[in-house]
C-alpha cells in the first residue's frame, strides 16, 4: 500500500470516527435536553406493563374463584357461600346459573327477574321460558313477534298447543303454518295439527 492510500485510508477512517463521536454528542445532548422526558416515558412503560401484569392475574384469579363457586354450587345448589362468590366474581356466569336453575325448578318469579337482564340471550331466554312456564298465550304470542327471538319456532308451538287444548284448531292451525318447513320442530307441529284435526273432528 503506496503512502498516498495510506493517508487516504487513515482519512477516510478519521472521517468515519468524527461522525459516529458526533452522534454520539449528539445523542448525549438530546438526553440532557429530553432526560426528564425520556424516564418518563419509560417509567410510563414499566409501570404500564406491571400494572397490565397485575390486572391480567387478578382477572385470572376472579375467574378461578367463579369457576370454583359455579363447581361447588353444582355439587350443591343450597351453597349460598358459593352463590354470593360467584354473583360477585362472574355476574354473567351467575346469570346463566339462575335462568338454568329456574327452568329447572319452573320459578317464573326468578325467569321474570331475569328478563331485564343487560345479556340479551339470558332475557329472551327467560321470557320464552316464563312465557311458556305460566302457559302464557299472551306472553308466548308477545315474544315470538320479537324480531329477535332466538326460540320463535317453539313460542308457536306452544301457542299452537294452547290453542288445541283451548278448542280453537283454526287459530292453532295458523300459528303452526308459521313454522319453516326447514325448523327442527315442522315434523312436530305436523303432528300437533293432524292432532287438532283429529280432535275437532270429535
Amino acid at each position: 500500500m503506496s503512502i498516498k492510500e495510506q493517508v487516504e485510508y487513515a482519512k477516510e477512517e478519521l472521517t468515519q470516527d468524527e461522525k459516529l463521536l458526533a452522534g454520539l454528542i449528539k445523542a448525549e445532548r438530546f438526553y440532557k435536553r429530553n432526560k426528564m422526558l425520556i424516564l418518563g416515558i419509560v417509567a410510563v412503560a414499566v409501570i404500564g406493563g406491571i400494572g397490565y401484569g397485575v390486572m391480567d392475574y387478578l382477572k385470572e384469579q376472579r375467574l378461578l374463584a367463579a369457576n370454583r363457586a359455579f363447581l361447588a354450587l353444582q355439587r350443591n345448589p343450597a351453597d349460598s357461600q358459593a352463590l354470593a362468590t360467584l354473583k360477585a366474581k362472574d355476574p354473567a356466569l351467575f346469570e346463566l346459573y339462575e335462568l338454568n336453575r329456574a327452568i329447572a325448578a319452573g320459578d317464573t318469579t326468578a325467569l321474570e327477574g331475569l328478563e331485564t337482564s343487560k345479556d340479551p340471550v339470558v332475557a329472551d331466554l327467560a321470557q320464552y321460558h316464563a312465557a311458556a312456564l305460566r302457559k302464557s298465550e299472551k306472553g308466548l304470542n308477545a315474544y315470538r313477534m320479537k324480531s329477535e327471538a332466538l326460540l320463535k319456532d317453539f313460542a308457536l308451538f306452544d301457542e299452537a298447543y294452547l290453542l288445541v287444548k283451548a278448542g280453537r284448531i283454526k287459530e292453532a292451525d295458523e300459528r303452526l303454518a308459521l313454522i319453516p318447513a326447514e325448523s327442527p320442530l315442522k315434523p312436530a307441529a305436523t303432528m300437533l295439527a293432524h292432532y287438532g284435526v283429529a280432535k275437532g273432528a270429535r
